[in-house]
């Protein structure tokens, strides 16, 4: 440690050479390493552009090279080269032969730091501000309410220390138009929240020396109540069970209270259901809902019909039943016109004949049967039966006489019968 009568002459020497001290600074610059120290950490602010031999180096921390800001002088050619000033601290010392190496950094060694050089030539001086970072806390997401609802405004925060630049995400991209951000980007403004803006959103900080991120924050905007509406069954016969169900779209769920012609039932669950129905279960059943957030309420009802028949019938058609319905209806009906068609083009192909012969049965003298044909317009006989049936007469050759001499007898004529004979003729 140095006396006071040591102290007091550098001083008084220090005094004289900053008479004639050249503030231009020249080359000499200092240059921090590392360039962005982190509390806990060390710092050599290194002295550069220095030409000529070293006499004496003096260290200030403050606003000038007032004598009060003195840290040390650095005398390299004495025995004793350090003299501590005002300011100094354990925590800094020379490096040979003009640096300043500070260790254990605080918080408290940030500001501007200046080093005078005496050469052999007039001194020079240099400054530098050193700033020491601290590692930026885990960032956390909070909001100005806890239950943010549709088309009201809503405020997310990132909460966070030594942060230079902060970062929003949505879903793990950017966030998307029509938000207001802080001149920090510290806050998120919705003017009005949307059922669009519910999401995972999260903030990162970060500053030279580190960076960090924030847990998710899920966003979810309450709404509602919509599309309230009872679905089951509405016709059911004596003995069976009324089972309803009231559904509704609302974040958060809300809360259901069901009544049976204006009277409370009690029921506080989104289904209900009566086992073994009676006569006088018949009537309109009314499901209230109600959303504690949003502060809506909301009612549907529906009429109940209780029959003795055994055939019960459903709440309403089913789609896929009519469809169906329509379906079959429409190939019927191509169905039939087909059938029209094909039995008008049958008709049109069948023309009656204009000229319809009949059969008359006329003797002859020598008993044969010869066939005579009359013409009967717009006749016509699917089949003709003869009663008699005469066979051919057996040929005698022409002057043949029988066995006795005599000529051959004519057989007697038999019956002849014809099948069928159908005869048609077209008008020529």
């Amino acid at each position: 440690m140095c006396s006071q009568r040591q102290y007091l002459s550098h001083c008084f020497i220090l005094s004289v050479f900053s008479l004639w001290m050249d503030l231009t600074s020249g080359m000499m610059n200092i240059q921090l390493i590392p360039q962005y120290p982190v509390i806990g950490g060390s710092v050599t602010l290194s002295v550069t552009g220095i030409t000529g031999r070293i006499l004496f180096v003096s260290w200030y921390k403050g606003p000038n090279t007032n004598a009060k800001h003195q840290i040390f002088a650095y005398i390299p050619v004495d025995s004793s080269p350090q003299i501590n000033g005002p300011i100094y601290f354990s925590r800094a010392r020379p490096l040979p032969p003009s640096s300043l190496l500070i260790s254990d950094l605080h918080l408290t060694d940030s500001g501007n730091y200046t080093v005078s050089v005496q050469t052999e030539k007039p001194a020079v001086i240099a400054s530098a501000t050193l700033t020491v970072y601290e590692r930026v806390s885990k960032p956390k997401v909070t909001a100005s309410t806890s239950l943010p609802k549709e088309n009201c405004p809503f405020i997310l925060t990132c909460d966070t220390s030594n942060a230079e630049r902060i970062l929003w995400t949505k879903d793990r991209v950017s966030l998307p138009c029509g938000l207001i951000l802080s001149e920090d980007n510290r806050t998120v403004t919705f003017h009005i929240v949307k059922l669009a803006d519910s999401g995972e959103y999260l903030c990162e900080a970060e500053n030279p020396v580190s960076k960090n991120i924030s847990d998710p924050y899920t966003l979810t905007v309450s709404y509602g109540l919509q599309n309230v509406q009872i679905t089951g069954q509405l016709d059911v016969r004596v003995g069976s069970v009324i089972s309803l169900r009231c559904s509704t779209d609302s974040v958060p769920p809300p809360s259901y209270q069901w009544k049976f012609n204006s009277t409370d039932l009690n029921i506080t669950q989104n289904t209900l259901r009566v086992d073994r129905v009676s006569l006088k279960r018949r009537g309109t059943y009314i499901c209230e809902v109600n959303n504690s957030v949003t502060l809506r309420t909301a009612t549907a009802f529906v009429y109940v019909n209780v029959s003795s028949e055994c055939s019960p019938t459903t709440s309403g058609w089913n789609i896929g039943s009519v469809i169906g319905i329509v379906v079959a209806v429409l190939l019927l009906a191509v169905l039939v016109t087909l059938l029209v068609y094909l039995f008008l083009m049958s008709k049109q192909h069948k023309k009656p004949s204009n000229n319809i012969y009949s059969v008359a049965e006329i003797p002859s003298r020598n008993g044969d049967v010869s066939i005579s044909f009359q013409e009967r317009p717009e006749l016509q006989y699917a089949a003709i039966e003869f009663n008699k049936n005469i066979p051919r007469k057996k040929q005698q050759p022409p002057g043949s006489l029988g066995e006795d001499g005599s000529p051959p007898r004519q057989p007697p004529p038999e019956n002849v019968v014809y099948s069928e004979l159908r005869l048609q003729t077209s008008a020529s």
